[in-house]
């Protein structure tokens, strides 16, 4: 039986879906105050950033810098966190973090397409 007769290509579809869909997947933190939040995707990328007009209302530059950046990795480890537990149960790989599982995902994924490329041309 070969690798496609078994599922196992359409299980590495699957995986490589699922690696996209998580890494785009938005994740909100608001800053104590409420007047800060970021939004990032589990890969560490900070894919929005919103200020109330209210800081306008007690200018401190330091206190919205050091604000901004407490939200930011808030942000970034919430998206890590939330993401990476399930898709550890999913691929079956061991990862401390989410760049980790992503790589080792990718690579298994990788190798089982070639498996199936291999198979395809063999056939």
């Amino acid at each position: 039986m070969g690798l496609t007769d078994s599922g196992e290509f359409h299980q590495a579809q699957r995986m490589r879906e699922l690696l996209s869909e998580v890494a785009s997947r938005r994740f909100m933190a608001t800053s104590h105050d409420g007047l800060v939040t970021v939004s990032a995707v589990a890969t560490g990328q900070v894919v929005g950033l919103q200020i109330d007009p209210r800081v306008y209302r007690n200018p401190n530059s330091r206190a919205l810098a050091e604000s901004i950046l407490e939200t930011i990795d808030r942000a970034i480890a919430g998206a890590t966190e939330t993401h990476l537990d399930s898709l550890v149960r999913v691929s079956g790989v061991e990862a401390s973090t989410f760049s980790e599982l992503l790589e080792s995902a990718t690579n298994m994924v990788s190798e089982l397409m070639e498996e199936v490329d291999d198979l395809q041309r063999r056939e």
